[in-house]
């Protein structure tokens, strides 16, 4: 099992750093190398991009059926545009990475061999809307230096009357499938599911440069657990039938832990998948928030981590401070307690903004707080919270709820930190300067390069001085323009992997 490392001067910029210099002293020498130092923060700010039921997105639907030339491409238009917007504005919401759901219903946002097109997409079943949209997306985020995670529901294939083709794969795999609850589910209990999940994560992640994939908290359907041989069913429901296949594939265990091992080898052949296919992504799991409840699903967060078998965890910790049964801090602990070294990013309710339980908005300030000081593992420099993530996008990108984060929480960009468990390293650049440019050569392996200038914000012992780094810019390109003077350095970057700092280059008032 990986170990995940902070090192002490992110913490510290979490932290605290003591003396705070002022502001033009930052730029009033270059960096001295014998007394100074220098630390480069890094978060996790994704937001979760909604597609199910057109959360967030298509608001607008390709009437393929009119025939009209003219009306189907203003609408293909308007919905690419509409996606690109969105995207935009996380990032302009101070949000680094987007988690973008491609598969809600078993259906796909991307042209798939194994699964027919959204129907959120077009008004006939299973026909696609004439581009690829997970394409434009990872194009998009990567144009604009964020991370794109595919987000995919694995088990939930929707209510009954959602519009599909008879030939697809829900009908055609009937075998594979139950009923409850008025919606249809893969049956996690057959073989032949894992496998599907397991072709499915590999089609995705071969097809796509995505920094990762995560799933979601769809599981066994809630209320199974503790029902006995069978679960009981509601009035007018059918029972979740899994008797044959217990008996079958059981092999001396009890019904749970029969069901909990089939969520564990979904996990595992997923997580398998993803790093054979892409090994420098990433993936992970977003259960429900509080842990006994995402245990009630037959999931166990705490085996996968011990198993190795994901990358990180996203709990949906949705609730506020003084909540009687999940008070906010209370849970995020608990997490911290268990995972030990699996890295966390802690799910943030911004849908309930103004709500009874959020009226203010300095419910978000304190809990992003808690989130940069949650519990260090077994010392200051180790700790497994590395950021939020934001449910959903069209709740972060109004004007008052990103006005709110970039004036508070989130002031600086950051790049999210580097928790691929490939570590490829890539070379330092060499950075020289041109007058106020910085220029560098090409790296090895790497597709961006972030510019980061230095501010003051401590002393060291030696009475030297603490630098920070404050992002300027992240690109493709080897050559940046300084805006102002003072020190500078470089990262090279692919995926969430950076190099060390390179060399520091200062650039004087009248270069």
């Amino acid at each position: 099992m990986k170990r995940l490392f902070v090192s002490l001067a992110i913490l510290m910029f979490f932290a605290g750093t003591g003396v705070v210099l002022a502001q033009d002293e930052s730029s009033s020498r270059p960096f001295d190398v014998e007394k100074d130092s220098v630390y480069i923060p890094f978060e996790f700010r994704g937001a979760w991009l909604s597609t199910v039921e057109s959360i967030d997105w298509p608001k607008v639907k390709i009437e393929l059926s009119t025939k009209d030339k003219g009306r189907i491409s203003s609408q293909r238009e308007q919905q690419k545009k509409d996606l690109v917007s969105l995207i935009t504005k996380i990032k302009r919401s101070g949000c680094n990475a987007v988690m973008f759901q491609i598969v809600s219903n078993s259906d796909a946002l991307y042209p798939s061999k194994i699964l027919q097109w959204a129907p959120s997409l077009t008004d006939i079943p299973g026909e696609g809307p004439g581009y690829d949209p997970l394409a434009l997306a990872v194009k998009t985020a990567h144009s604009l230096g964020m991370e794109i995670h595919a987000w995919i529901n694995p088990l939930r294939i929707g209510k009954l009357d959602l519009p599909r083709r008879q030939d697809n794969i829900c009908y055609k795999k009937s075998e594979l499938v139950q009923e409850h609850g008025g919606k249809l589910y893969w049956d996690p209990g057959q073989p032949k599911v894992r496998e599907y999940l397991g072709s499915l994560a590999e089609e995705i992640m071969s097809k796509y440069d995505l920094d990762g994939l995560h799933i979601d908290d769809y599981f066994y359907p809630d209320g199974l657990k503790g029902t006995g041989e069978q679960a009981k069913p509601k009035k007018n429901e059918k029972v979740w039938n899994d008797e044959a296949l217990f008996q079958k594939y059981g092999a001396g265990k009890t019904l749970d832990q029969w069901r909990e091992g089939n969520i564990d080898e979904i996990v595992r052949i997923m997580h398998e998948k993803v790093h054979q296919t892409r090994p420098d992504a990433v993936f992970g799991v977003s259960p429900a928030g509080r842990l006994v409840n995402t245990q009630a699903l037959y999931a166990d967060p705490q085996g996968w981590a011990k198993q190795g078998t994901i990358d990180y965890l996203i709990p949906q910790i949705y609730w506020q401070h003084g909540h009687p049964i999940a008070d906010f801090k209370k849970v995020l602990d608990s997490w911290s307690g268990i995972l030990n070294d699996v890295p966390v990013i802690v799910g943030m309710a911004a849908y309930r903004f103004k709500s009874k339980a959020f009226p203010e908005f300095s419910e978000y300030v304190l809990q992003v707080e808690e989130c940069r000081q949650a519990p260090f593992l077994d010392g200051p420099e180790r700790q497994n919270v590395i950021g939020q993530c934001w449910f959903t996008t069209h709740n972060i990108i109004t004007d008052e709820f990103t006005g709110q984060m970039i004036n508070t929480f989130y002031k600086e960009d950051m790049l999210p930190p580097g928790f691929s468990a490939v570590k490829t390293m890539l070379n330092s650049p060499d950075v020289f300067r041109m007058g106020r440019h910085l220029r560098w050569s090409e790296v090895p392996g790497a597709d961006s390069f972030a510019v980061y200038l230095l501010e003051a914000n401590g002393t060291t012992p030696e009475g030297g001085i603490i630098w920070k780094a404050v992002l300027q810019e992240k690109f493709h390109g080897f050559i940046y323009k300084c805006r102002q003077p003072g020190n500078y350095l470089v990262l090279a970057c692919k995926k969430g992997i950076h190099s060390e700092r390179s060399n520091i280059i200062y650039i004087k008032d009248k270069d």
